[in-house]
């Protein structure tokens, strides 16, 4: 059974709003179990119940009958209001709602409304726009993050194209390492595949700083994973000088690590672990 929908949720709270707001009577009457089954009362959950049972009644005609010991109001419109605060699952084809009534829900209520005056206060909008004006500030925000987004890959390019010319050979190899300023896995990645696209057959190692832990990417041309070499090998070994790890595909992986001041070391490293691993 699957969560139920804010629909659901308005339509079920809508039904027994209804219901208070007729003021059904509310009694009980004594049956046996059998009879009192037969007849469409509920039994919730795996309750044990004796021979002979109370059977709690709403309405006449009957609107609900379940079976119960509690106690009870004598008239649905005692309950005042039934507001629905949350629904979960408690097991397999079962969801319980949960509600607040009454004095109850007039306090939950007012606290929310509490909370949608402070919100539309620092907005500086009305109660009655405040979805408009967060849309909009949430669209506006999706703007300046996709400019600096923007600015972030242009000053990359730029930090990459300075890097070609500190490529070295290992054994016939390009190898390119080195740290860069990249502020996320996105752009550290881009800018791989851009020094990748132009050296042609090369290893590519890169790391940043990232959340204040190393980051790192390695990328590997197609020509030289055909001979063999693997970015997922490669990133493994750099990322373990870090106290990290990680993995991926043999042209392209990502690694994190735990200590951002052994950054260089690993890089420095990338050289030594590629002869290791391919030229030995």
């Amino acid at each position: 059974m699957t969560a139920m929908t804010t629909e659901e949720i308005k339509k079920a709270q809508h039904i027994v709003n209804e219901k208070i707001r007729r003021n059904l009577r509310v009694y009980d009457e004594e049956t046996s179990y059998k009879k009192a089954v037969e007849a469409g009362a509920i039994a919730l959950f795996d309750e044990k119940y004796g021979d002979v049972v109370r059977v709690m009644k709403i309405g006449e005609p009957l609107v609900s009958a379940e079976l119960c010991g509690g106690t009870h109001i004598a008239f649905t419109g005692e309950i005042g209001y039934f507001y629905i605060t949350g629904e979960s699952s408690i097991g397999t084809g079962l969801r319980r709602i949960e509600a607040v009534t009454g004095r109850e829900a007039e306090v939950f209520i007012g606290r929310r409304f509490s909370d949608l005056e402070n919100m539309a206060r620092a907005l500086e909008a009305s109660t009655d726009n405040v979805q408009e004006k967060l849309v909009s500030l949430i669209s506006e925000l999706d703007n300046e993050r996709k400019l600096v987004l923007s600015l972030q890959r242009e000053l990359a390019r730029k930090e990459a194209e300075t890097l070609l010319n500190t490529v070295e050979m290992v054994d016939g190899v390009k190898v390119l390492s080195a740290r860069v300023s990249a502020t996320n896995q996105q752009v550290l990645r881009e800018m791989s595949d851009f020094i990748r696209d132009k050296l042609g057959s090369a290893v590519v190692v890169l790391g940043t700083v990232w959340q204040d832990k190393p980051a790192f990417v390695v990328n590997v041309a197609s020509a030289l994973v055909a001979r063999g070499f693997n970015a997922g090998d490669i990133i493994k070994q750099v990322a373990r000088v870090a106290g990290g790890g990680g993995g991926g595909k043999p042209n392209l992986a990502q690694a994190g690590g735990r200590d951002k001041h052994k950054l260089d070391e690993a890089l420095q490293a990338a050289k030594r672990i590629i002869k290791e691993l391919y030229f030995s």
